[in-house]
């Protein structure tokens, strides 16, 4: 409810109150206001109030506190400063949510960094430095989401391995080859998943399976 107070009726104690009671709302306060503890408090409560922290307020340690406490849809890294990405930050970030490994200095993509975004998060793949994009990190993506297929790279994606991809999730046609999409493909992919339907080339869309995909 801060954003709706006016800024001539903010005061230090009530932006406390509303940042201690709703973690978020560090973004509404006014810059005058701002104090390095006020900010503590904020990253303590949610680490995505990183992002509102002014520069020369952040810390180190504030940086270590805001990657843990993302509640895992935040990719808090790419609000911590360079100079305060340590290898074990970048690790700790991962492990909330492996889609910050798009933050990670590329000094610290080592194989098993790369590895824990993955399980955490298969669409990490996508940033995922290409000596390491091997067919084991890629079928653990796609077993962790099936919508990675969009990032794995055109030699691995055979006829069999689409099709188990597609076993699990029909959405992942979109990212199949047109050259692999062949109507049993097609098919399964609209008995998983009747939306798929937008992916299936014109040639296979049959009365029988347009049935299917709206039932």
């Amino acid at each position: 409810a801060l954003e709706y107070v006016p800024d001539g009726l903010k005061t230090y104690e009530l932006c406390e109150l509303a940042v201690s009671n709703y973690g978020l709302g560090l973004q509404y306060v006014p810059e005058e206001l701002i104090t390095k503890e006020l900010c503590e408090l904020a990253v303590e409560k949610n680490g995505r109030n990183l992002e509102f922290v002014p520069e020369d307020l952040k810390t180190q340690e504030m940086c270590e506190i805001a990657v843990s406490q993302g509640f895992g849809a935040s990719q808090t890294l790419q609000y911590v400063p360079d100079k305060f990405k340590t290898y074990d930050i970048c690790k700790i970030a991962l492990e909330e949510n492996g889609l910050n490994l798009k933050d990670v200095p590329n000094e610290f993509k080592t194989l098993n960094i790369c590895l824990i975004a993955i399980k955490g998060n298969g669409l990490a793949l996508e940033y995922v430095p290409i000596q390491f994009q091997t067919e084991t990190i890629c079928k653990l993506a796609v077993k962790q989401n099936p919508m990675a297929l969009e990032f794995v790279p055109e030699e691995f994606k055979t006829r069999e391995y689409c099709e188990n991809v597609v076993k699990n999730s029909g959405w992942a046609l979109e990212f199949v080859p047109e050259k692999l999409k062949s109507k049993e493909l097609c098919e399964l992919a609209v008995q998983k998943e009747g939306f798929a339907l937008k992916f299936v080339p014109e040639k296979y869309k049959t009365p029988e399976l347009c049935g299917i995909a709206v039932e």
